[in-house]
């Protein structure tokens, strides 16, 4: 758990379970993490909405996915039209038509195609403009959730996923990409009643699915995360294997909980089966966190940077190794690898707190500062917390080199994150007073 890595005394709040998460899951989505497939295109002649085929991480067989954005407007600057009512004439800039239809798979296949480049603002607005055309049709808002994921803007993922089961509540791919997103940990909230909802939500895709391999690891990750290192937890990452026996994920799932029960040499052998099946860049990258969990640093090292040799815009990988290296004390080379997950992502809130970390940890704490303020203009409120500790660490560093206008000034920011925590404030009343 993140509680017990080196760094975390530090003050550095690491980011939850996949894509770039650690925590006992580990997971990401997306096309980082090769997860959930792109929304699919359908023929114009069909009306009823296809479902989306859930892309599993395992090996050869898997295809990058699209991760839906926030439902803020698109930050490309693209202004979309509202939604035509009904069937006539729409005019799209200077172009008179009256295909909706074909507008609608058009804007999809354009943000399938944006998200697998990295290019989000422009996946995001197409997206959106997809949305505008048909808002009955769950693949613009669920393309939307996995864009959010991709940068870990959970709170936007969650909301886009939830909006999707509402639109197609027989499709189970919504199910298991919401369970995901539960399963992060977010400072703040009620951790044990969101894994037990992620619980409910990964039975609910097995139930419509039963043959869905990531249902049951997904439900398998969400009992574990409750604290259930049982053999209801191993049987469901048992079953996920059997229905897909090169599912990489599973293996590496399975591996970590042999490894809590005294299983050494299971473990191992699950874990090498994971490294086997790795055989594409998301997998290498979801197999990594996995192992990240654990503290296995230098094991995920050499699979993230396998990984971005194949994708070296990877966005989880990115993230993973900046965190691998700075464990490690490479803090010059973590330093260039987090700077580059920030032009990769602009809007990920993660990598600028992990830069203003590093940089704390550094003692170059007006550059810490900097970076936590970019950070602090994306915080969604469920990282407030989080984001008050880093802005805190750097406080305290101010104080040490006796800087305490600047210390003051870095504690106003921490309170205005977290007014709750009572010893912010003692904090910068003392600082006001040197």
């Amino acid at each position: 758990m993140l509680k017990k890595l080196e760094i975390y005394k530090y003050g550095l709040l690491l980011f939850g379970l996949m894509f770039l998460p650690v925590s006992a899951s580990g997971q990401d989505l997306g096309s980082s993490s090769g997860l959930f497939s792109n929304p699919k295109t359908r023929t114009t002649a069909s009306k009823t909405p296809a479902r989306k085929s859930a892309t599993v991480a395992r090996g050869k067989n898997t295809r990058n996915a699209a991760r839906p954005k926030a439902v803020n407007r698109p930050s490309s600057g693209i202004e979309i039209s509202k939604a035509p009512r009904k069937s006539g004439i729409v005019r799209v800039g200077d172009e008179v038509t009256e295909d909706f239809e074909g507008l609608f798979e058009r804007a999809i296949d354009e943000g399938n195609a944006a998200r697998n480049r990295r290019q989000y603002a422009k996946a995001e607005a197409a997206y959106f403009r997809a949305r505008n055309f048909k808002a009955k049709d769950s693949r613009a808002v669920y393309g939307l959730g996995n864009v959010y994921s991709d940068q870990q803007r959970w709170q936007e993922a969650e909301r886009a996923y939830r909006t999707a089961i509402q639109i197609e509540p027989a499709a189970p791919e919504a199910y298991i990409a919401l369970s995901f997103v539960l399963t992060q940990p977010i400072v703040g909230e009620n951790l044990s009643a969101r894994y037990s909802e992620a619980q409910k939500y990964a039975s609910r895709a097995i139930a419509i699915d039963p043959r869905n391999a990531l249902a049951y690891d997904q439900f398998g990750v969400s009992l574990e995360l409750s604290g259930k290192v049982t053999s209801e937890t191993q049987q469901a990452y048992r079953k996920a294997i059997e229905l897909e026996p090169t599912f990489a994920l599973a293996h590496a799932h399975l591996g970590r909980l042999l490894r809590k029960t005294g299983a050494a040499d299971e473990s191992t052998a699950a874990y090498r089966d994971a490294i086997r099946y790795s055989t594409d860049a998301p997998t290498m990258t979801r197999v990594a966190d996995v192992m990240q969990s654990q503290q296995m640093y230098l094991q995920s090292e050499e699979l993230l940077r396998r990984a971005l040799a194949a994708d070296e815009k990877n966005p989880a990988a990115l993230l993973l190794l900046g965190r691998a290296l700075m464990t490690r004390g490479k803090f010059e080379e973590a330093e260039k690898v987090l700077q580059t997950a920030a032009e990769v992502s602009a809007n990920s809130f993660h990598s600028y707190t992990l830069l203003g970390s590093l940089a704390a940890r550094r003692e170059r704490f007006d550059e810490a500062e900097n970076y936590l303020m970019q950070a602090a203009s994306l915080v969604s409120p469920n990282e407030r917390k989080r984001l008050a500790q880093e802005f805190e660490f750097v406080g305290d560093g101010f104080v040490r080199a006796g800087k305490n206008t600047d210390a003051a000034r870095v504690f106003r920011q921490a309170v205005a994150l977290d007014k709750q925590k009572t010893t912010l404030v003692d904090k910068l009343n003392k600082a006001r007073a040197n």
